[in-house]
Order: C-alpha cells, then sequence, then structure tokens
C-alpha cells in the first residue's frame, strides 16, 4: 500500500478495503463475551501493522464502517426485493462473502448492534453478551406471519360465532313452528272428539 502523509486523513479507496478486510476477519470475535472496545482497538492494531501511516481514530474507523455496512445492507435488501443481484458496489464481494452466507439478505443487527455502538456505553466483559437470532427481516416476516394468523383465527372464530348464533336461531324458529303445529293437533284432536260427541247425541235422539 503506498504511504500517505499521517494527516491525509481521506478514506482511499484502499483504506476502506484494508478496514473491511480487517473487520471481517474479527467477525466472529463480535459473538463471544469479549468487550466491543477490546475488539475495535486489536482491529485498530491490526491495520496499523498494514499501515503504519493510517490516521484514523478509533471513533472514526467505526463510524466508517458502519456507513460501509448500511451500503451493503442497502444493497442487499434492494438486491432481494428486485430479485437482481448484480452491483457494482467495490466493496460488495467482501462483505458479502461474509454476510450473504447467512439465512437472511441483511445483516443481523445483534451482530450490527453489538460491534458498532459507542464503547463508553459498554458493560463489563461479565455481562452475558446477546445470543444469536434472527435477522430483523425475519422476525418482522414472522411476526407479520403470526400476525395475520392470528387475524385469521380471530376472523374464522367470529364468523363461526356468527354461524353458532344463526343455527341457534334457525332451531329456536322451528321448535316454535313445531310447538305450534303440536297445538294446532291437539285443537284438532279436541275438535273431532267434541264432532263425534255431538253425532253420538243426534243418533240416540234419532
Amino acid at each position: 500500500m503506498e504511504d500517505s502523509p499521517k494527516n491525509d486523513k481521506k478514506w482511499t479507496h484502499e483504506r476502506k478495503k484494508l478496514l473491511i478486510n480487517v473487520r471481517l476477519s474479527h467477525e466472529s470475535n463480535f459473538a463471544t463475551k469479549t468487550k466491543r472496545s477490546t475488539i475495535w482497538q486489536k482491529i485498530r492494531r491490526d491495520i496499523l501493522k498494514k499501515d503504519n501511516t493510517f490516521p484514523f481514530s478509533l471513533d472514526e474507523i467505526m463510524r466508517c464502517y458502519t456507513n460501509l455496512l448500511g451500503t451493503y445492507k442497502r444493497i442487499k435488501r434492494r438486491s432481494a426485493t428486485s430479485g437482481k443481484a448484480a452491483t457494482n458496489w467495490e466493496f460488495f464481494e467482501e462483505m458479502d462473502e461474509v454476510y450473504g452466507t447467512r439465512c437472511s439478505v441483511v445483516v443481523p443487527k445483534n451482530t450490527v448492534k453489538r460491534s458498532l455502538e459507542p464503547t463508553e456505553n459498554e458493560n463489563s466483559s461479565s455481562s452475558p453478551s446477546p445470543s444469536p437470532s434472527a435477522s430483523p427481516d425475519v422476525t418482522d416476516t414472522i411476526r407479520i406471519r403470526k400476525r395475520k394468523r392470528n387475524e385469521v383465527i380471530a376472523f374464522l372464530a367470529s364468523e363461526s360465532e356468527k354461524q353458532e348464533k344463526l343455527f341457534e336461531t334457525l332451531v329456536a324458529t322451528e321448535k316454535e313452528k313445531i310447538r305450534i303445529e303440536k297445538e294446532k293437533l291437539l285443537e284438532l284432536k279436541a275438535i273431532r272428539k267434541l264432532y263425534e260427541r255431538i253425532l253420538e247425541r243426534n243418533i240416540d235422539i234419532i
């Protein structure tokens, strides 16, 4: 790599590429309980071993990587939406070689958050590290599916309740009809008996 003056603080292609390569080589460390500040300090030391004129501070390195990672995520999400995987972004292959093999088209937030959160807010090393989880897109998809499924279940339950009430109404109506028919039948039987008695009386008179 070409030497540059230490006060030449420009993020050239070579410097970004060096940052990406060294940072990605430490990717697995961010899933451990090691402090983020310790990992990033090691990253900066490794960068300086390869380029002792590298002029950027730890915060500047982290901010640059945050921007690069954000660009990768946007391209990956866009390609997943459009179905086009081709991209001309100069660092896509390096990033995708590490993040593209994962189940989601985006970088898991827990890894990104762990690697890029301000180091001054870091908890002690004894604190448990976040366990690997599904990416935000996968989590959102699962949440949406669960919500839709719950909506369908709620709709079916509502329809079932309506059908049950309708059935109960129909049953009640039929029962009422049967009751009325029975009453009519009893009345007819009573009329018939009365008529028979009248006929018997008339026959006796004759």
